[in-house]
């Protein structure tokens, strides 16, 4: 960004004093924070700046002198201060140079926003004012620019989500799929583990009546002994017990 010349601007100020406020003691001092000012003195000329302001409160060329001298300390909180206040002074045939040096400040603690409408004050109070000009143009295409990063970054990060929330489905997805096969190998593990018992119990149940069988015919085959013996017996009787042969004793 295009900066001040505000030695130039001090100076140009400095001689456009209100003849009906006009003083040699604030002419004097104003002088001698200009000469401190143009050797480079920046805390001295500061001191006769404030000095004026103090002594002139309303006097907005003072105010806007002592800004400058904040300006260049790097005291941007009470140049700020001084610059507004120096536009509270409707005498004051400068303004287009307060709103520009606001501009400045707030374009250094990054306020764009407050920057742009400081240029523009700057350049509808005098259309002349090419840097003002100049610095609010600047300070649009920045602007513009920075928005067009932030909806670039705002697209990325929605592309991003977007990326992030298809994943998430494909996961989802995938555990689903996952947590459907082992239910199926659930299922299956279940199903063959009741065949099996299945199998046992048919087994255990064809053993068991084998075995049965093998009793039943085991005991048929005990009564059938039984009873082929009785008969035995009874035949036995009905004819009678034979005679041993040999000799009697």
């Amino acid at each position: 960004m295009r900066r001040l010349t505000l030695l130039f601007a001090l100076l140009a100020t400095s001689l456009m004093l209100s003849a009906e406020i006009l003083t040699y003691d604030k002419v004097l001092t104003n002088l001698k924070g200009v000469e401190a000012y143009k050797d480079g003195d920046i805390e001295k000329a500061q001191s006769h700046f404030e000095e004026n302001a103090i002594d002139n409160p309303r006097d907005g060329a003072l105010h806007y002198n002592l800004g400058n001298a904040y300006f260049q300390n790097g005291n941007m909180e009470q140049a700020e201060q001084e610059y507004l206040m120096s536009l509270r002074d409707e005498d004051f045939k400068d303004a287009s140079r307060s709103y520009q040096n606001l501009g400045n400040i707030y374009f250094q603690n990054q306020e764009y926003e407050k920057a742009l409408n400081s240029f523009w004050q700057s350049v509808v109070d005098n259309p002349q004012n090419e840097d003002a000009r100049y610095n609010y143009e600047l300070t649009k295409r920045y602007m513009q620019q920075q928005q067009q990063q932030q909806q670039q970054q705002q697209q990325n990060s929605d592309q991003n989500q977007d990326q992030d929330k298809q994943q998430q489905q494909q996961q989802q997805q995938g555990d689903k799929e996952d947590e459907k096969k082992d239910q199926q190998q659930q299922q299956q593990q279940q199903q063959d583990q009741e065949k099996k018992e299945q199998q046992q119990q048919q087994q255990a149940q064809k053993s068991k009546e084998e075995m049965k069988k093998e009793d039943a015919e085991k005991l048929l085959k005990a009564l059938l002994e039984k009873e082929k013996d009785e008969q035995k017996k009874q035949k036995e009787q009905e004819q009678g017990t034979p005679r041993q042969k040999g000799k009697y004793w």
